[in-house]
């Protein structure tokens, strides 16, 4: 597997670890084998905008991440899929750069995004959406709106057997070409890449890299890989410009920037296409004459002429000194028509002028509601009244004044404007006098960021913001809220007490300690909840076995397997003495999670302790896991069978590759005795077990069986070679009565072929005679039903 498949799959494998402590993210769907894209739902509270415009909260939430070519030296590309209104997102991407620069880790990335969602991170530095960031910055008392947790853990069996990976297919067991030996890496493979790079094939240049092992080592190795990751690096930055100017319309320098993509990486993908397609469509958006900017220009710098309002309609004035002609009878028609106009004109003026009163009065009433939210009263109040007023002189459509009124006078009349002028606002479902409400809310806001602060166990700051709540409260007599905000600080003040016996303990300051428990005693007398001094020793036990058990979880989420095992006995410790002080599925979770712990550190050691063919220890990894898993079995008369078959069989194919490497060593030095013996062991190895009929172990007993064949067929042949050349002196004077004075030497024997199931073999030597020598050669067969040999004539 090349290095980049292989991180590809480390990547997934660690994600779906990840996510199964997280209940509220999981992976609705991926793409491509192994994945390199993923579809994240985020189930959390986030702020999401609706159609019209307005803030709301939304529980659900999905985003996209694309692993591009060149991951992980190219950060992932992160977009949502549902809107999610943050200062760092917006259509089309997520702001995630700077957070992968610091920690390149997808299965932190994809918790980093959930924190994002949550309110828990942002940034209000040139966001990518500057309405969120002035809205989050206007409600930061208000974030975070949610927060990731960390699941219980899963029932034992299912826990366990969907924890052990399936580490045969991992180690690559189940490759038909696993028994043979590794490719060599020479002078020519890493040539071979230079001239890739000459030719600027960097795409195919890193893929050779990638995929030569890790143990092959020469000296321009890191010097390759960092200049091959600077040009990626740079093809990244050229590809996306050259779309970003694409979708601009800036075809002519799109183009370029293509170009220059091609020319430092002929081979990178999808820059060809990319470059054809801007290039076509900058030959489409070209027109015949190619006058198309200069008309533009031409348009542009056009002086605009300056539209003329149109001229309000008003009746012509008629001289007082002139007089009314004589109407003809014939011109009544005439005359009665120009009435009825000017009659319709009269009340098209009229309704128009109306519209326009009630269009104002229902914009004054839009606003007067808009100051009441803002606090706004008086001017609300004069906004109302000119709503009213707008209303008096309706004539055609008084017909809509009636509800409108009723709309305007019902605000005028509500609680909230009535009493707001009155100098009250309503707070909690009571109204009272806005000073003491102001004073309420900027106690809330101190109090909320206390328990923030609490929450996450910065005991110290949220100690200091609780005396400052303490302080306002005081000054502007706040007695009911003097009373919870008291017995916060005395709660934090104990448990801050508590935090720094636990140091002192940490650090073996057993004076610091004594005294900090001392003083955690007298401020127990004072708080009724927390009981006697036997209640603290119990609370203080089980809040370092959560802490413990906590910190194990995430040791877990990271691979860290022997932190976690080492918090995890440091946990079982604490309680051993006192049990009862945290509830038994504390416990069990305990066990599963060392359980679970153990065995990984196990499989992964063993892993890696195949991968450098150190073959003794990894069997013995194996069996020890082998081992747990039974105990584990045993203990909690659970079935863990598919988990133990997984591992069995994983050993068996460690074992088997063991004897394969001595089977390597045996042909490298034509010891073919030796191949048989290890190749036959192998064969009963795989016939004593219960996995003889696994198909992919069915198919090692093929390979073998016919290896097995071969060497037996080149052991008899090498007999009936060596028999040969032991007795070729007999055989040329028997057959060449003449060469019987002559001296013969230099015997030699080759295979030549089979006439049916008879072997023939080609014998030559030399013969020396009066100071001269000339080559002798004869064919010979072997007949296999007689056992004899004779002179094989060609017939």
């Amino acid at each position: 597997m090349a290095m980049g498949s292989q991180q590809l799959a480390d990547d997934y494998g660690q994600i779906k670890d990840t996510l199964e402590l997280y209940p509220n993210i999981s992976v609705v769907k991926t793409e491509g084998q192994p994945p390199d894209n993923y579809e994240i739902e985020y189930r959390l509270r986030g702020y999401t905008k609706t159609s019209d415009g307005s803030v709301t909260i939304a529980q659900s939430h999905r985003i996209r991440i694309s692993l591009p070519f060149g991951y992980p030296h190219f950060a992932p590309i992160a977009k949502p899929l549902t809107p999610i209104f943050h200062p760092d997102f917006d259509p089309a991407a997520i702001r995630i750069a700077d957070h992968w620069q610091q920690n390149p880790s997808l299965p932190d990335l994809v918790l980093h995004i959930g924190e994002m969602i949550s309110g828990s991170a942002y940034n209000l530095e040139e966001p990518f959406n500057q309405e969120a960031a002035d809205w989050y910055q206007d409600h930061q008392n208000q974030l975070p709106l949610d927060s990731l947790s960390i699941a219980d853990i899963e029932e034992p069996t299912a826990d366990l057997d969907s924890l052990v990976d399936d580490t045969f297919a991992s180690l690559g067991l189940e490759n038909d070409d696993f028994l043979e030996p590794e490719k060599p890496v020479g002078p020519a493979d890493i040539a071979h890449i230079h001239d890739l790079i000459a030719e600027n094939k960097i795409f195919s240049a890193q893929k050779l890299l990638a995929d030569l092992p890790e143990t092959v080592d020469f000296p321009d190795r890191e010097e390759l890989q960092q200049k091959i990751g600077k040009i990626l690096r740079k093809t990244d930055q050229l590809f996306k410009l050259a779309e970003q100017l694409e979708d601009m319309g800036k075809l002519d320098e799109a183009l370029e920037v293509a170009d220059n993509l091609l020319a430092i990486a002929v081979d990178a993908p999808g820059a060809e296409s990319l470059r054809s397609r801007i290039q076509q469509s900058f030959l489409l958006a070209q027109p015949a004459g190619g006058g198309t900017k200069k008309k533009e220009e031409r348009t542009e710098n056009r002086p605009e002429i300056a539209k003329k309002p149109p001229r309000p309609f008003s009746p012509p004035k008629i001289p007082v000194h002139w007089k009314f002609p004589r109407i003809d009878l014939s011109y009544k028609p005439i005359v009665v028509l120009i009435l009825i106009l000017g009659i319709g004109i009269g009340a098209i003026s009229l309704y128009f002028k109306d519209q326009n009163a009630f269009s104002q009065s229902q914009a004054h009433l839009l606003k007067g509601q808009l100051l009441i939210d803002k606090k706004e009263f008086d001017t609300a109040l004069d906004t109302l009244e000119l709503a009213q007023k707008a209303l008096a002189n309706l004539t055609i459509l008084r017909y809509r004044k009636q509800s409108l009124d009723q709309e305007i006078e019902k605000l005028l009349t509500s609680s909230d404007l009535q009493e707001g002028l009155k100098g009250r606002v309503l707070y909690q479902g009571q109204y009272i006098p806005s000073s003491k409400a102001t004073r309420l809310n900027e106690l809330a806001v101190l109090t909320s960021q206390a328990q923030d602060l609490a929450g996450q166990n910065k005991v110290a700051e949220a100690l200091t913001i609780y005396r400052q709540a303490l302080k306002h409260a005081t000054e502007h007599n706040l007695e009911k809220q003097l009373v919870t905000i008291k017995e916060n600080i005395q709660s934090l003040e104990l448990r801050h007490t508590l935090s720094l016996a636990e140091k002192a303990e940490q650090e073996k300051n057993w004076n610091k300690a004594a005294e900090a428990y001392r003083k955690a005693l007298q401020l127990s007398g004072k708080i009724k909840t927390l009981g006697t001094a036997n209640d603290i020793t119990h609370r203080l036990t089980a809040a370092t076995f959560r802490h413990e058990l906590d910190q194990s979880k995430k040791a877990f989420v990271q691979s860290q397997w022997q932190e976690t095992i080492k918090f995890l006995e440091h946990a079982q410790e604490v309680i051993t003495a006192n049990p009862d002080v945290v509830t038994n599925r504390e416990q069990q979770d305990l066990r599963r999670l060392l359980v679970n712990s153990r065995l990984y550190l196990m499989l992964s050691t063993a892993r890696e302790a195949y991968e450098q063919r150190n073959w003794d220890l990894a069997i013995e990894h194996y069996q020890n896991a082998l081992a747990l898993l039974a105990d584990e079995s045993v203990n909690t008369e659970n079935t863990l069978g598919e988990s133990l078959a997984k591992i069995e069989i994983t050993l068996l194919m460690v074992k088997i590759a063991k004897i394969q490497d001595k089977v390597l060593v045996a042909e490298e030095n034509g010891d073919k005795k030796a191949i048989l013996a290890h190749s036959r062991e192998t064969l009963q190895m795989i016939n004593n077990s219960r996995f003889a009929q696994d198909p992919a172990l069915k198919k090692v007993t093929l390979k073998i069986n016919e290896k097995v064949k071969k060497v037996q067929e080149q052991l008899v042949l090498d007999e009936k070679i060596a028999w040969l050349e032991e007795h070729y002196d007999e055989i040329f004077r028997a057959n060449y009565p003449t060469f019987q004075g002559s001296k013969l030497v230099k015997p030699k024997a080759v295979f030549l072929r089979n006439i049916g199931k008879n072997p023939v073999f080609t014998l030559t030597c030399f013969e020396l005679s009066l100071g001269s020598s000339s080559k002798l050669e004869l064919n010979y067969m072997f007949n296999t039903d007689t056992g004899k040999w004779s002179v094989y004539n060609g017939q």
